[in-house]
């Protein structure tokens, strides 16, 4: 850019006064706009956090077992709150005797200490710890310590205090004995979600190498852990074909090479109890996932159908879908093995789940220890019902435990689950332990192969599988009655209504199966068991929102009409949202006899587009506005979408006045072009027409022929009307 200066001696431009004023002041808002967003920030800032009180946790070493000649270390965290902590001394306690039963391990657990008498046996500190900080620090009793010697076996409490902070946990000490059988049921899942399967998107990043299901594949391989294999996760790889995500494929094929025991949970792993509460009298299952399939994905053999293969296709060069079996196949599985949400199955559900069984493959039923009433055998039955028994206090901590990232807290859920097994060893006599780690998302590789690791290391116990336990000879047990959620079983009867609706809407479908199927596959997502409060009444909501949308997606777009004509067409529009070409028919009803129509017209409306459609109309002879009802109807005669009415103005008799109108002027015009054509002609012709002499000797009227010359008047008469008649030419009238 170049600069030019004035010439040296030429005067300084100065501005006016307002002009730099002007310039003032813009300057000062300028300064006030930069400043004005930190004010704004400042001022609109939302509350300061809440108050974060000081946590404080410990975890015995080893997971809790404290072995005869072992010392005992335990790992004391210092959480931080809000402001930070300084040096704090920490004491060690142990009790002098060991919790009796699971009862007094739940009370201790939860902070309840009465009835405990605690010897400390070690103290130290933990060093200043900032605001929203952890430190760590252990502390350690040695094996020669008298407080550690002379003791029996059981389930010892175990407290570390800081100043007015506490944390308890508990050490085993283990028993002798024959070798107690354990058996873990693993669920193989996804989180809860409101569309019918997962995506690609959501497959490629839950089976990467850090992905959720990844990581539980990671968690029970090599264990003799039993699967609960949700079969829509399978099926969403499937559907796929050959778009499949690599990791997805590599994940499945994984699945079905594994050794493990399995069975498949419902699809999306649905609320069976619910089902049935609500008056179902089986749980219900997915009917096609034809809608998810693309034909491009499947126009060659796909990689992702890795078991069992899809069908051949009967011509060739079509695509080659696979069947529903196919699709949500699991590999050797066992069948009939139902899992309710944990307390909601009661007699009356397992009555119904076992009528589904055969013979040859007996349903079987798991329900939790705390609904049973009395003696609570591992291999149970109610009412000649198999219903293996897990224990539901080791199954929680085990929950528990997976779901820590915590390391500190993780190994202090790991010692409580040991304690329970132990206590639940001591109870069992010649029976197996049955547990299970419920159903749970958040839970990472190191947590989950931590937790499963446990069993297999637990002391007193040798790994079994779900097979092995419920093989055993079974006890009849009592079963409490569920608290039964009445609000999700409204909401299970709402869900099937509204179904029943998107049934009857989708036989304007060629295929229907394309949109029930859809419908079946979200419904059962929508009352998984992992859907709980105000998230599960949100996905319902949603869910019933979304059909509704279905079922408004086709309908009727029209306006009044003016009828000027006997007969005219009325053109409404057929809209259609839904992705497929649907078939429907157009009723029409008019209120009043001035109006004629076909009452019923059938129509091929596109996809996703608006279909003009034209009805012949008939007017009468009578004049007025007429009004006409339209519905569609499917072509089994159910109604779709909303009824729409609409106002026809009828002039039925326009049409014929300017009809005679036009006739009219057209004969008018004729019939004067004739009359002038004539009268022209005629003078033509007398134009044109010598004027006829007649023969001097021929008489006319009887008198005789008169001189050429005579014309009757007389001489002087003749003489004045050639003068008037020739007037004198100027040489005549010159002097």
């Amino acid at each position: 850019m170049t600069v030019t200066s004035p010439p040296s001696g030429s005067p300084v431009l100065r501005r006016p006064f307002a002009r730099r004023l002007l310039a003032t002041l813009a300057a000062a808002a300028l300064a006030f706009g930069v400043m004005l967003p930190s004010a704004a920030v400042a001022a609109t800032a939302g509350p300061s956090p809440s108050v974060q009180a000081a946590a404080l946790s410990a975890a015995p070493a080893a997971n809790g077992i404290l072995r005869p000649g072992d010392s005992l270390s335990v790992v004391v965290t210092l959480t931080a709150g809000s402001s930070a902590a300084a040096t704090t001394p920490l004491a060690l306690s142990i009790g002098t005797a060991p919790l009796p039963d699971d009862g007094a391990l739940d009370r201790w657990l939860d902070g309840d200490t009465a009835g405990q008498t605690m010897q400390q046996v070690a103290t130290g500190a933990v060093d200043a710890t900032a605001s929203g900080a952890q430190t760590s620090t252990t502390l350690t009793v040695a094996a020669t310590d008298p407080a550690l010697n002379g003791r029996g076996a059981g389930v010892y409490p175990v407290q570390v205090t800081a100043g007015t902070l506490t944390a308890s946990s508990v050490v085993v000490v283990p028993s002798d004995g024959a070798a107690t059988p354990i058996a873990l049921v693993v669920p193989i899942t996804a989180a809860p979600m409101t569309r019918g399967l997962l995506t690609g998107n959501e497959l490629a990043e839950l089976t990467a190498v850090d992905g959720a299901l990844s990581a539980q594949l990671d968690a029970v391989d090599g264990t003799t852990a039993t699967l609960a294999v949700d079969p829509a996760i399978p099926a969403a790889i499937r559907v796929l074909g050959s778009a499949a995500p690599p990791t997805a494929v590599a994940w499945l094929q994984r699945l079905l090479a594994l050794s493990n025991d399995r069975f498949a949970l419902q699809f999306g792993d649905s609320d069976v109890a619910a089902q049935l509460q609500a008056g179902l009298t089986a749980p219900m299952g997915p009917t096609s996932l034809q809608s998810y399939m693309s034909e491009a994905d499947f126009a060659r053999p796909a990689a992702a159908v890795t078991s069992p293969e899809p069908s051949p296709s009967a011509s060739p060069g079509q695509p080659s879908f696979p069947s529903l079996s196919a699709l949500l196949d699991i590999g050797t599985a066992t069948p009939n093995v139902f899992w309710p949400a944990t307390g909601s199955a009661g007699p009356e559900t397992v009555a119904s789940l076992g009528a589904l069984g055969t013979a040859e493959e007996p349903a079987r039923v798991l329900v939790a220890s705390a609904s049973v009433t009395g003696s609570r055998p591992t291999a149970g039955a109610v009412g000649g019902v198999s219903t293996p028994v897990y224990d539901a206090e080791v199954s929680r901590v085990l929950a528990d435990a997976a779901g820590q990232n915590d390391t500190t807290r993780r190994s202090a859920s790991l010692a409580a689950a040991q304690a329970y097994l132990a206590i639940a060893r001591a109870t069992a006599g010649d029976q197996p332990v049955l547990a299970v780690l419920d159903r749970g998302t958040d839970r990472s590789r190191v947590s989950l192969r931590a937790t499963l690791g446990l069993l297999s290391t637990a002391p007193g116990f040798t790994t079994s599988t779900f097979a092995e336990v419920t093989s055993r000879p079974a006890s009849e047990i009592s079963l409490a009655s569920p608290t039964v959620d009445s609000a999700r079983v409204a909401e299970v009867g709402d869900l099937m209504t509204d179904e029943q609706a998107v049934d009857r809407f989708a036989t304007i479908l060629d295929e229907p199966d394309l949109l029930t199927g859809r419908e079946r596959a979200e419904l059962l997502q929508v009352i998984s068991v992992s859907w709980a409060g105000d998230a599960a009444r949100k996905a319902v909501a949603d869910h019933r929102a979304g059909t509704q949308t279905t079922l408004d997606s086709v309908g009727i777009l029209s306006s009044d009409f003016r009828l000027v004509s006997s007969s005219a067409p009325l053109r409404p529009w057929v809209r259609n949202d839904l992705p497929w070409p649907v078939t429907v028919v157009l009723a029409v009803r008019p209120d009043d006899a001035r109006l004629r129509v076909q009452d019923h017209t059938t129509i091929e409306a596109q996809a996703a587009a608006n279909t003009r459609v034209e009805v012949p109309v008939e007017a009468r002879i009578a004049n007025g506005e007429v009004g006409v009802d339209l519905q569609l109807y499917s072509p089994t005669d159910q109604p779709v979408g909303t009824p729409q009415r609409v106002d026809v103005e009828v002039r039925a008799e326009w049409e014929s006045i300017g009809l005679i109108v036009i006739v009219a002027l057209v004969v008018g015009f004729l019939s004067l072009g004739v009359v002038r054509t004539v009268a022209r002609r005629r003078r033509t012709r007398a134009e044109e027409q010598p004027p006829s002499t007649p023969d001097a000797e021929t008489p006319t009227d009887g008198i005789g022929v008169k001189d050429p010359d005579a014309d009757g008047r007389g001489p002087a008469e003749a003489d004045t009307e050639d003068a008037i008649a020739s007037p004198p030419t100027e040489q005549e009238t010159r002097p």
